[in-house]
């Protein structure tokens, strides 16, 4: 309604004269009453719907009958809703565009995609989608639609939003449309109650005369005015119009019905042909008066969009309904039941004494009381005529029938809705996972007809997107689209350079190319990106271990844990490049070899620069040990000869010490088999200066 903005309103359109003013309202009221007698039935039937789903679910008459005793309310159909819904809420719903000729550009439709993907980003609408199906589940229809706003408050570019229409009964269509979207429908509106006040600032020169009010006289059933408050319609309708397009001899059509003559002479064009068609306008319309209009649309097609549910034909008319309708008599007939039960049990009588009056007789204030104050014993009189004490009665018990009543309306409910214990979470008398699995299948597919038709509605949304992208995105300027792998990038589009023949292009250009819709309703990628980790280790299983190491680094690509992708990286790495080629490029050269990359022979080197220290420390400790040894066969040498290494001379222990350390800086870097001779001839050396010393110590 208020704040919408067209593409069109780049031009003004002439006001309207009030002969045409008095002519739209008309038209419009007229309309909007045919539609509204023609599904009174199911606005009343979902308007119900709703009231129930809101736990108002005790009829008026009952209520005044049963005033003053109980009337329990255990809303038991939220439940068998958000069945439905969350798997919608928890699904991935996408809409891309498909070429549907030769001249499409398949690189043009990626556009469109990131394009549609941003705008569905922008305006949160898996959320609005949701909320329209919510709608769909609980009354039988729900309701989104499709606007154009400024960028900002500082441009004049124009952006596409999707946005939800919060009552779904506030809509009104054109009972002559037949098909499942709803595309065949002439004409729309959306009918709000805005308070007189508040209408008043919105519309300071409007009228609130000729409108049909409480206590009027009419003949109408549907008021426009109530004491409080103003109904305001938004009212869309088509207008039929002709038009003439020709066939360019490139191949390309042309509307041709606004061009110059002089112009029509020298285009190149091979035949032309008349078309009926349409276009949009749009009014804001009170029931008296045009507030705002006419603005016409950009495109050809309705842009509010129906989510329907179950619908059965029957004479001529049409039944909708959702997941609530069938529901409401099994679930009063539940709340009837357990009131009952409780107003059973609190007016059944405690459990009474019987005794004789001269048991009780000199006592009775405690007996009195003994129901209200919490007294260790109970006093009484004996009577030789009733022995023993008073004796307490057992009270008449609940009737079961009531608690049997409330199992049976429970089990209707589930009957009715086809969503069963393990479809809700609740231990049924299915014990494996497969038999879980099935019973909670057969409950999706008992709902699945709500989400096959939500489905329509986002193909009909899709239309409508790609017509009015080239509309709307009509000059050049820099996008931000959202690719498949939902990582962001900025676009020029409609950009004009100069080709190599001097000639301009436009690059990006949105209105050339032809596209159709492809809709998907499924899991979210989280979901499959655990399902693909999940099917490729059970693959894995089955293969030969040479072969199941190939397949590593996707099952890490598809995990959710925290570094997940710089670990695909690595087992990546150390695959085979042969196996990373694809078979079915023959042009495809494999992958070069990670090992040869730069980054690689730093880390190489590195590690080998590491591993030649660490045997460089392994031979210095070695040697050290032989040293050791050595010292150990000196001594014991010595001792053999009779000597003792503290009986030498210092002079030359001190010698041969410094010799030592000098020998010992100079092998330091030599290999081990250098050190083990250095070992035999040093052992040689000290064995001959031993056998001198001992030739002289012995008498001449």
């Amino acid at each position: 309604m208020a704040g919408l903005v067209n593409a069109s309103d780049k031009t003004k359109k002439p006001a309207l004269s009030r002969e045409a003013a008095q002519a739209i309202v008309k038209e419009a009221r007229e309309r909007i009453e045919q539609s509204y007698e023609a599904d009174r039935y199911n606005r009343t039937e979902a308007e119900a719907d709703l009231r129930f789903l809101a736990g108002d679910q005790w009829p008026e008459e009952t209520k005044t009958a049963r005033k003053g005793r109980p009337m329990l309310t255990i809303n038991r159909l939220p439940q068998f809703l958000r069945q439905v819904t969350n798997d919608i809420r928890q699904a991935d719903l996408s809409i891309k565009a498909a070429p549907v000729d030769s001249n499409s550009d398949p690189d043009l439709a990626k556009t469109y995609d990131g394009i549609i993907k941003q705008i569905m980003y922008a305006s949160s609408a898996h959320w609005v989608f949701s909320c329209a199906a919510e709608h769909q589940s609980a009354c039988g229809i729900g309701w989104f639609r499709i606007k154009s706003c400024y960028a900002s408050d500082e441009v004049f570019d124009q952006e596409l939003r999707i946005e939800r229409i919060l009552d779904p009964l506030s809509v009104y269509d054109d009972p002559g449309a037949i098909k499942p979207d709803r595309s065949d429908a002439m004409w729309r509106a959306i009918v709000d109650l805005v308070p007189t006040e508040t209408f008043k600032q919105r519309y300071p020169k409007a009228s609130v005369e000729g409108m049909d009010a409480p206590g009027q006289t009419t003949g109408s059933t549907y008021l426009w005015q109530t004491t409080d408050s103003i109904r305001v319609a938004e009212y869309w309708r088509k207008v039929p119009v002709k038009k003439t397009i020709a066939l360019m001899q490139d191949g390309s059509t042309l509307d041709i019905s606004e061009i110059d003559k002089s112009v029509l002479m020298v285009l190149p064009i091979e035949r032309t042909r008349e078309v009926e068609t349409h276009k949009i306008e749009q009014y804001i319309v009170s029931g008296a008066e045009v507030l705002e209009g006419p603005h016409e649309w950009a495109g050809t097609m309705l842009p509010i969009v129906p989510v329907i549910g179950a619908e059965i034909p029957v004479n001529g008319q049409v039944v909708r309904s959702g997941v609530i309708r069938s529901a409401r008599d099994p679930q009063q007939l539940y709340n009837f039941s357990r009131s009952a039960a409780a107003e059973a049990i609190a007016l059944a009588p405690k459990a009474p004494f019987v005794g004789t009056a001269k048991q009780i007789g000199p006592y009775k204030g405690l007996w009195d009381t003994h129901n209200t104050t919490n007294r260790p014993y109970l006093l009484y009189e004996h009577d030789p005529n009733a022995p023993g004490p008073p004796k307490r009665e057992h009270p008449p018990e609940t009737p079961q029938a009531l608690y049997q009543e409330c199992q049976l309306a429970a089990e209707d409910m589930k009957a009715t809705t086809g969503i069963y214990d393990a479809s809700l979470g609740s231990k049924s008398n299915e014990n494996s996972g497969i038999a879980i699995q099935r019973r909670q299948q057969e409950g999706d597919t008992a709902t699945y007809h709500f989400s096959d038709n939500l489905q329509f509605s986002l193909e009909y949304a899709g239309r409508v997107l790609i017509e009015l992208i080239p509309k709307i995105y009509d000059n050049e300027r820099v996008l931000r689209i959202i690719g498949e792998d939902d990582g962001e990038e900025p676009i020029v589009i409609n950009q004009v350079v100069m080709g190599q023949d001097g000639a301009p292009v436009v690059l990006n250009d949105l209105s050339t190319g032809r596209f159709d819709v492809q809709v998907t309703i499924g899991p979210s990628q989280s979901t499959r990106r655990v399902e693909a980790a999940n099917a490729i280790l059970e693959f894995m299983r089955v293969l030969p271990p040479e072969q199941a190491a190939n397949l590593s680094d996707l099952v890490a690509k598809n995990s959710d844990w925290a570094g997940a992708d710089e670990i695909a990286k690595r087992l990546r790495n150390m695959i085979n490049p042969a196996v990373l080629v694809d078979p079915d490029d023959p042009d495809a050269q494999p992958p070069p070899d990670p090992t040869q990359s730069p980054e690689f022979q730093m880390q190489a080197a590195e590690s080998q620069a590491k591993t030649e220290k660490t045997l460089a420390d392994a031979r210095k400790s070695e040697a050290q040990a032989e040293e050791v040894e050595i010292r150990n066969a000196m001594t014991q040498v010595s001792a053999q000869m009779g000597t003792h290494p503290m009986l030498q001379d210092p002079m030359e222990e001190k010698y041969f010490d410094a010799e030592q350390g000098e020998r010992l800086a100079q092998r330091s870097d030599q290999h081990r088999y250098e050190d083990r001779e250095w070992s035999v001839e040093d052992q040689d050396r000290q064995a001959e200066m031993a056998r001198q010393e001992a030739a002289q110590q012995q008498p001449a």
